[in-house]
């Protein structure tokens, strides 16, 4: 997938739309993205961040409510609910 679809996509935007920007506002757009795709996907930081600064972040412990009900929920997946098996959380209505 190409980096304007990379952008365009998640956001609803049509690639015809985007082709239609200003040329300043689509070389932004698709920095941006470029930026965004070089964070890791995990910690979301980005290699040149650490270059300069060692010390750049701080770890910072957070519990989320949600993230431990997805786990409860996981802990009781058995076998019978098979591979590949896995828990989501849905808003309750």
């Amino acid at each position: 997938m190409s980096v304007e679809m990379e952008y365009c996509a998640p956001l609803g935007i049509p690639h015809s739309t985007f082709l239609q920007w200003d040329q300043d506002d689509r070389d932004k757009a698709i920095a941006w993205q470029v930026r965004k795709m070089s964070a890791c996907p995990n910690c979301k930081t980005r290699e040149d961040e650490w270059e300069h600064d060692h010390h750049a972040y701080v770890a910072e412990k957070r519990r989320c409510r949600g993230c431990e009900v997805r786990e409860l929920a996981e802990a009781s997946l058995t076998q019978e609910d098979g591979r590949g098996a896995y828990v989501t959380l849905r808003k309750r209505r």
